[in-house]
């Protein structure tokens, strides 16, 4: 009857068979799921970002959290609703104008290139590389992709929702999927990454609206056509740090050289205006922030966008001070036995 027991060579073979088979099943679900994996951990940032509105009230008012989320929900739509309302009209003029004359002034910008050999040589250069064909490619997919933002909109602000209401289960069921014996450790971590996502969001948002209203008003001076829309645009782009607002000058440098405002004066507004960011906006509001080094923060940012596509740019800020927050935790702190401080504990 022993015959048929598997000996304990086979049987740690088949354990290491079966952790194999788990791994690469997890890495094909999440090659296959990133899109629903990036809209959950989207989810998680607005359940953060609703109970620290929450959590602001019921240190203001004596209000229970049911009620308090509530009124968090209530508040943040009627913010959105209040901007539109204020802002929205002229702002979509605006980005319908841009829209128009993008294309315009990328060609005026092309012929002038073309005409000197230098400027040739460049835009040759740029054919054979298929930069004009991605340009054209991303026009298409942020022309065509309103309808399905506005969805994942949606099912972000619902799953916000969801999430808010009770942290506790789902942060518990995520803890749940580590061993029983680092269970603890994992609900300690969550706790220190949605503490630092807090952070994180608090300066983001601050920094997203001092950066928009910067740049709006310095494009605005330098008589850039539609500077509303490319300072919205330069502030929501601030949500993807070093690669967003780099990627949010083109389009006003382009209408500059077109011969819409200065151009000199749209590289003094974006010169001024990260200088401040640098030496004034950055180090007053990010001093309880984890600090990532730049390097390491630039790079963290392209691997989401590689790993999940351009959809995971927009959350590579979070996600990146997600994974250093989880290695400053388990290996530098549990592992290696390193006395590390994490956001909010000083």
């Amino acid at each position: 009857m022993n015959r048929l027991r598997p000996g304990e060579d086979v049987r740690r073979f088949i354990s290491r068979l079966v952790l194999i088979a788990v791994a690469i099943g997890l890495g094909v679900v999440v090659y296959r799921a990133a899109h629903l994996i990036l809209l959950s951990f989207g989810a998680a940032l607005g359940a953060i970002l609703l109970s620290s509105i929450a959590a602001a009230l019921t240190r203001r008012i004596p209000l229970s959290r049911p009620v308090a989320l509530t009124a968090a929900v209530l508040l943040l739509l009627l913010t959105i609703i209040l901007m539109g309302w204020l802002f929205g009209a002229e702002t979509v003029r605006q980005a319908d104008r841009l829209g128009q004359r993008l294309p315009q002034d990328w060609a005026r910008v092309e012929a002038a290139l073309d005409a000197g050999p230098v400027g040739h040589l460049l835009l040759e250069s740029a054919r054979q590389s298929g930069v004009n064909d991605f340009i054209a490619r991303a026009a298409a997919v942020l022309g065509l992709g309103a309808v399905q933002v506005v969805v994942n909109f949606l099912i972000l602000f619902v799953g916000a929702i969801f999430f808010a209401a009770q942290p506790r289960l789902y942060a518990r069921g995520l803890a749940m999927l580590a061993p029983p014996a680092y269970r603890p450790l994992a609900a300690h971590l969550i706790g220190d990454i949605a503490r630092t996502l807090r952070l994180w969001l608090r300066t983001q948002i601050i920094s997203m609206v001092l950066m928009g209203v910067m740049i709006g008003l310095g494009l605005w001076w330098a008589g850039v056509d539609a500077p509303a829309a490319l300072g919205l645009l330069g502030g929501l782009s601030e949500f993807i740090p070093y690669v967003g607002p780099t990627l949010a000058m083109i389009p006003a440098i382009i209408m500059a050289l077109a011969g819409s405002g200065s151009l000199a004066g749209v590289l003094l507004t974006y010169l001024i205006v990260r200088i401040v960011q640098a030496h004034l906006i950055t180090p007053l509001i990010t001093r309880r922030l984890v600090s990532v080094p730049p390097g390491l923060y630039l790079f963290l940012i392209l691997l989401a966008g590689y790993v999940f596509g351009t959809f995971g740019l927009f959350f590579s800020g979070a996600l990146a001070v997600t994974a250093y927050t989880a290695v400053k935790e388990l290996y530098a702190r549990e592992t290696l036995g390193d006395p590390v401080v994490l956001p909010g504990e000083d």
